[in-house]
């Protein structure tokens, strides 16, 4: 039987991101980025208020701003911050962000301001990392925090010069944010995709041992912690599968393997799981069965895969599988005990077969 390797631990499956949907072990590296973007923005800020050229209307004002800042971005990183979920931490920290950048830029210069420019910083990290929604509200607030620094430095211009001066002077933030939406976007989907044909066994198409090992390892914590129903594993071994491709080649094993595959598929349920374990043997996980649900989806593999044939040469051939079925919580209370329990009575099964053929032969003889 072929050992599976351990799996991370519940600490590092977080979730929380919402819009964009990052895996677990992205968190972190977000939460850093995001951390040198705030720092960013209260470094230019600082830098900005004790320049010698620099006069802020309201010196103390602005100081006390960037205290507050600061004081909010290294609460944002203790861990005990009210706020646990990686999407709401990066929304909480643009809209700061989007505050902070407005009053700094009111005290120095309004409009005018070469501070205003920072507002770009908080809408390409929403984009990045919140999706459309979380963008698009986020670029709503720079337009609101915008209008009111316009408000403060004067008359309000009339409604269409405002609209022509939000346009030009904003316009090109909503072309960045969109862009950099699509691009990450495009990026998650191409990660998804390459991940996805990392999980799959390229000759059949299902889940290969890593990644059901990661399905098994989070399903069984998730009822073993709750009042949630068990579950089945299946292992399937094909018989004969060797002998097969020493006689006609691996070309003919490849396409028992892939016909051997169809029928486990066509046997199982759609919330059902199937992956392949090893060189001629499948897994199979079954949710919610009970042992006579699993001992039944056995007997329907094994049916089905001995109905289905495949040509070898100028021959049909079929093949035929030994299966062993184990239950949680009734064979074991971790899951390598289940996948214990099934591969040996998958062994038992296969030496039943092996008896049964040979007395069988022994009487036509």
């Amino acid at each position: 039987m072929t050992e599976i390797p351990e799996q991370p631990d519940a600490a590092e499956r977080e979730t929380g991101t919402r819009g964009t949907d990052f895996r677990p072990a992205e968190h972190t590296g977000i939460r850093r980025s995001l951390m040198r973007v705030d720092w960013l923005v209260l470094l230019a800020v600082g830098l900005y208020a004790i320049v010698p050229y620099s006069r802020p209307s309201s010196p103390k004002l602005l100081y006390v701003a960037i205290a507050l800042f600061t004081i909010f971005v290294v609460a944002l990183r203790w861990q005990g911050f009210p706020v646990r979920g990686t999407g709401e931490r990066i929304a909480l920290s643009a809209a700061a962000m989007v505050a902070f950048i407005t009053v700094a830029a009111i005290q120095t210069g309004d409009t005018k301001s070469p501070l205003i420019n920072l507002y770009l910083l908080p809408i390409v990290v929403a984009a990045m990392t919140l999706g459309a929604r979380g963008a698009t509200i986020v670029f709503a607030g720079v337009v609101l925090a915008y209008l009111s620094v316009i408000v403060g430095e004067g008359p309000v211009p009339k409604l269409p010069e405002l609209l022509v001066r939000l346009f030009g002077e904003l316009g090109p933030y909503a072309l960045v944010a969109y862009l950099t939406q699509m691009l990450a976007g495009s990026v998650i989907t191409a990660r998804r995709r390459i991940e996805e044909m990392a999980e799959r066994d390229t000759l059949t198409g299902m889940l290969n041992l890593r990644a059901f090992r990661a399905l098994l390892h989070r399903e069984h914590e998730l009822r073993s912690r709750s009042s949630r129903g068990g579950y089945g594993i299946l292992i399937v071994d094909m018989d004969q599968l060797k002998e097969l491709n020493d006689a006609h080649g691996h070309q003919a094993g490849n396409r028992a393997l892939t016909t051997v595959a169809g029928a486990i598929q066509r046997a199982i349920r759609t919330s059902d799981v199937a992956a392949r374990y090893g060189g001629d043997e499948f897994v199979l996980f079954l949710p919610e069965a009970t042992p006579e649900v699993a001992e039944t989806v056995a007997q329907r593999v094994r049916n089905n895969v001995y109905k289905s044939l495949f040509p070898v040469g100028e021959r049909l051939q079929r093949m035929t599988v030994s299966v062993g079925a184990a239950s949680y919580p009734r064979d074991g209370k971790q899951h390598d005990d289940i996948i214990g329990a099934a591969d040996l009575r998958m062994q038992r099964d296969r030496e039943l077969r092996r008896r049964n053929a040979a007395d069988a032969s022994a009487k036509e003889s």
